[in-house]
């Protein structure tokens, strides 16, 4: 490590962290897992929901900080799981359990129940996670369930009874679900710039929406879809395939343009593409996408997608392996002169696959007859050449 690190100590652990980090961010770093609602990698620290209380001592003083607004001190000593941090922590989550469903989190047949049970007895049906389409995705729950809540709460659940919104594209809000980390609002400003989503006040009660109370389209939203991989809980979501869980996780570059966004793409038990999440870890965009990128990944799904090489035969398109497909294809490119060759490559395609195209078309098939579809987007390409500049495209 390098000599500028700070050597501090978590539950009895010497830890080292980079000079201005807090203390969550060092923790994670080291594998330490604190709890947190409010705080987001890549957006600047919040401390609302006081979820992420540890006990400190430094330079002589003891307290309870919030660890993802304390920077790290030299000889720090914190404690994630003090007496006083759980007591503290419990009081808070039985604060969001009041207006949050959360029947089976506290059901005291939860360790019995699958995460897809139907619950038959013990939890009303708007009390129930498993009615929540980011049930198994959602942070309060894993909080929850980390913290090992008492099975009874001194507050009594109540439902806001809001509408929930549908007549945008794209995804849905079901504000009964938010509490209120503004994880996403910040996300909007913070990273993208924008201001579609703002607290706003109904009745008293401070909640997410748009400003004018509009639809997101009037409110000038671009669906990037950021707010959405912010947001802790089922509140936004995405419409399609909304129900879908993921048995695979794979990381992956989009496809819709040569900027090269990284992904984190969910496939389900039955190998469909079913969400795209922005990979906070990617170099190339952070995180960050368009609406393309975030929404427009279901073209692998298409029925009419080809799945494997296919040749005719007798006039019928039969199924194959990749040699005889490809023997097929040499003997019909045979047939004909180099300068009636050519080669088609697909927009979808990276910077390596043009290139590996093109010097096949040049060197084996002897033709300069080379095209791509990304062609048509002489607007995309102007961007790309103004902005990041033509090198940076992928």
């Amino acid at each position: 490590m390098a000599d500028d690190t700070i050597k501090f100590t978590v539950d009895g652990q010497e830890i080292e962290a980079k000079p201005g980090q807090t203390i969550i961010q060092a923790a994670q770093d080291a594998d330490i897992y604190i709890p947190y609602l409010c705080y987001f990698p890549g957006m600047k620290p919040y401390g609302a929901c006081r979820m992420c209380v540890v006990s400190t001592e430094a330079g002589g003083r003891k307290g309870v900080q919030a660890s993802c607004t304390t920077p790290v001190m030299a000889d720090m000593v914190v404690e994630t799981n003090s007496e006083e941090v759980v007591e503290l922590r419990r009081g808070i989550t039985d604060l969001l359990m009041s207006e949050h469903p959360h029947g089976c989190l506290t059901c005291h047949r939860a360790e019995l129940c699958g995460p897809q049970d139907i619950c038959q007895r013990h939890v009303a049906v708007t009390d129930r996670c498993t009615i929540c389409p980011k049930n198994e995705r959602c942070e309060l729950k894993d909080t929850v369930r980390f913290m090992k809540l008492d099975l009874t709460s001194s507050l009594d659940y109540h439902r806001r009874d809001l509408p929930i919104h549908t007549d945008d594209p794209f995804y849905d809000r079901d504000y009964n679900l938010c509490i209120v980390c503004v994880r996403c609002v910040r996300a909007c400003d913070e990273v993208r710039g924008d201001s579609a989503l703002s607290m706003v006040s109904r009745s008293g009660v401070a909640l997410v929406g748009t400003s004018h109370g509009t639809s997101l389209l009037e409110s000038g939203c671009e669906f990037c879809g950021a707010c959405i991989d912010a947001c802790p809980t089922g509140a936004l979501v995405e419409r399609d395939y909304k129900w879908e869980k993921a048995s695979t996780k794979v990381k992956t570059v989009c496809t819709n343009c040569p900027v090269g966004c990284e992904f984190v793409m969910d496939i389900n038990d039955i190998n469909k593409v079913v969400r795209m999440t922005g990979d906070l870890s990617g170099e190339a965009s952070h995180g960050q996408a368009c609406f393309k990128g975030k929404f427009g990944y279901d073209y692998p799904n298409h029925v009419r997608r080809l799945k494997y090489p296919m040749v005719r035969i007798d006039g019928e398109l039969q199924r194959t392996t990749w040699e005889v497909a490809l023997d097929v294809a040499s003997q019909g490119l045979l047939q004909h002169l180099p300068e009636e060759r050519g080669v088609i490559l697909s927009p979808r395609g990276t910077n390596e696959d043009h290139y590996v195209g093109q010097k096949f078309a040049r060197t084996v098939l002897g033709t300069n007859n080379v095209d791509t579809g990304l062609n048509r987007s002489a607007e995309l390409l102007a961007t790309l050449a103004a902005a990041p500049g033509q090198g940076a495209a992928t």
